[in-house]
């Protein structure tokens, strides 16, 4: 059943088992995960069925002095479906490093083991239309697929991985019908969650509100924030009475350990020769999924080495530089301010760290017409191959891959950051029009992350020209410098409420419940422990799912008749 909370009198009382805030991936998967099962279950979601700019302000905040964080409101949406409504579907499970305890990552390990995690993935994976569950080159094609580097091997570096495309499966309208088929799930739009009143122990109500002014409000036996990590961690932080910073900040972990990954281009990878056979392009799988290799170190060496886990992809030369030569490259940067904000984010960034090697006069825009006219042929094909795969494809397209003419590439990089105490969330003096304080993002490369990152370009150096496939250059004098210049991915928010064995470690227990707050618990990135390389989105969706199961059997204890004295003396 699907409800619109604008139509609710002012003060209205909503009553359920349990109610899910936030109808994004998360809320969305679990509410799924829990249709059928008995439960009274309301989800309410801030925004409408379509986007609406006017429900977007209360995502606006600020981003603290000196940090290069992407302003708050990107990346995130107000809308049924969430940010599934605008990300770009790249699935990719974490590994099993990333949840063990390691000497050399400050603050690492999960209180859940990899199989604990791993069994949910295969059920997740089944919301995003990404075809199997398989994520190395002979899982997804075979063995007689072509390697990625023709004829690359090497301890250090695995390259038979592979990261997964949804469609983008847009999860507000995947769900859609189920939900509003369902007997005991109600979908409610438009409805902002305000405050958990939870004054000691257990949440009591939720207050929320359909427009400034017309509140209502929802009992239920149990709670779960499932929005972003970002409205997760202010609705805690907002709710608390205490003064101690917010509910399930018995340590002082809420707000803090933020995460992204931290991402650049770097290097530049060198086949030898420069015709050698290089798996580059978007492939699709036999059963219909977009599929693009990448390279990874592999465990072994982040252990020998105490490195953080990173992965590389091949990218395009930076594209605001005409000498690359490509028309197509040139077109894409001459229209770049068509691209959505939070993509075009990503192309000013590298822009910006190279501004001061290129002139932008009128020279500089010369060349790049000419090479969309001496390329236009080029430029006529990709045009009409982004139309049928893009534009008017369900399945899409992800995005650009251009090959280059010398057999040459720099490295797409996303790694793994440690997690940092100091790079934070706080609560900003300025209040939304619902009253809830805006957030203050602030956040910070470690030291240690710079080390790793750096120290990992000089083990994948090696390997390469162990290989004897490929040279990777770069200059050993700058390489420091320019991984300080990384940037996070903005739409990556981890860590805030952190999962941990105690409440002096972190916000939520193995359950995702929070600590001190029986009856609440947490579905998002915001519980990650540590963010490893991979985009966090099937995780979230794992970790919802064990998070469902785990309601089902509270639910069950609660409904299983008490024993008397006699029976348990028998």
């Amino acid at each position: 059943m699907i409800l619109d909370a604008l139509t609710l009198a002012p003060g209205a009382e909503l009553e359920a088992d349990l109610c899910i805030v936030g109808g994004g991936a998360a809320g969305l998967s679990l509410a799924s995960a829990l249709e059928g099962c008995g439960l009274s279950v309301l989800v309410l979601e801030a925004g409408g069925r379509k986007f609406d700019p006017k429900q977007q302000d209360g995502l606006n905040g600020e981003v603290a002095e000196g940090s290069v964080h992407s302003p708050p409101h990107m990346y995130r949406r107000r809308v049924l479906g969430g940010a599934t409504s605008i990300w770009g579907g790249r699935c990719v499970p974490f590994d099993p490093i990333d949840l063990e305890k390691r000497d050399w990552v400050p603050h690492s390990g999960w209180p859940i083991n990899w199989d604990t995690l791993s069994a949910y993935y295969p059920k997740a994976h089944d919301f995003f239309e990404a075809g199997a569950y398989a994520y190395t080159v002979g899982e997804a094609f075979g063995p007689g697929a072509p390697q990625t580097i023709d004829g690359f091997a090497d301890p250090d570096v695995d390259a038979t991985r592979i990261e997964r495309f949804s469609r983008p499966t847009d999860f507000g309208k995947f769900h859609h019908d189920r939900l509003a088929a369902s007997s005991n799930v109600k979908l409610v739009l438009n409805a902002h969650a305000v405050h958990l009143a939870a004054e000691s122990g257990p949440v009591e109500r939720l207050e929320a509100a359909s427009a400034p002014g017309r509140g209502f409000t929802v009992r239920a036996r149990r709670y779960v924030l499932a929005a972003g990590g970002f409205d997760v961690t202010r609705l805690l932080m907002a709710s608390d009475a205490s003064r101690r910073g917010g509910l399930g900040n018995e340590g002082g972990a809420l707000g803090r350990y933020y995460m992204c990954h931290a991402e650049n281009t770097l290097g530049r990878l060198r086949l030898t020769p420069g015709d050698r056979p290089l798996a580059l392009d978007f492939e699709m799988t036999p059963d219909g999924a977009y599929v693009r290799r990448k390279m990874a170190l592999t465990g072994t060496a982040q252990r020998r080495e105490r490195l953080l886990n990173t992965i590389f992809r091949f990218h395009y030369p930076l594209i605001a530089d005409p000498a690359h030569g490509s028309g197509v490259l040139s077109a894409m940067y001459l229209v770049k301010d068509a691209i959505l904000p939070e993509y075009r984010r990503k192309l000013a960034t590298i822009e910006i760290a190279n501004r001061g090697k290129m002139k932008r006069d009128a020279g500089f825009w010369a060349r790049h017409m000419a090479n969309v006219v001496l390329d236009s042929p080029g430029v006529l094909m990709f045009g009409q191959k982004w139309l049928r795969k893009r534009t008017f494809s369900s399945r899409k397209l992800p995005f650009v891959v251009v090959r280059s003419r010398d057999g040459s590439y720099p490295l797409d990089i996303n790694a793994e950051q440690v997690p940092n105490p100091d790079s934070r969330l706080t609560l900003s003096d300025q209040r939304d029009a619902y009253g809830l304080p805006r957030l203050k993002v602030d956040w910070r490369l470690h030291p240690v992350d710079v080390d790793s990152l750096v120290r990992t370009m000089r083990v994948a150096r090696d390997a390469f020209a162990r290989s004897g496939t490929a040279r990777l250059d770069f200059d050993d004098s700058t390489i420091e410098a320019e991984v300080r210049a990384s940037t996070p991915v903005g739409g990556h928010h981890i860590g805030t409420a952190r999962m941990s064995e105690t409440p002096r470690d972190g916000v939520v227990d193995a359950n995702c419940a929070v600590y001190g707050v029986p009856n609440l618990f947490v579905a998002s990135a915001a519980v990650f422990p540590t963010c490893s390389h991979a985009n966090p989105t099937l995780t979230i969706v794992a970790l919802a799912l064990r998070l469902a199961d785990h309601l089902k059997s509270e639910a069950a204890r609660d409904a299983a008749p008490v024993q008397n004295v006699a029976e348990l003396a028998r």
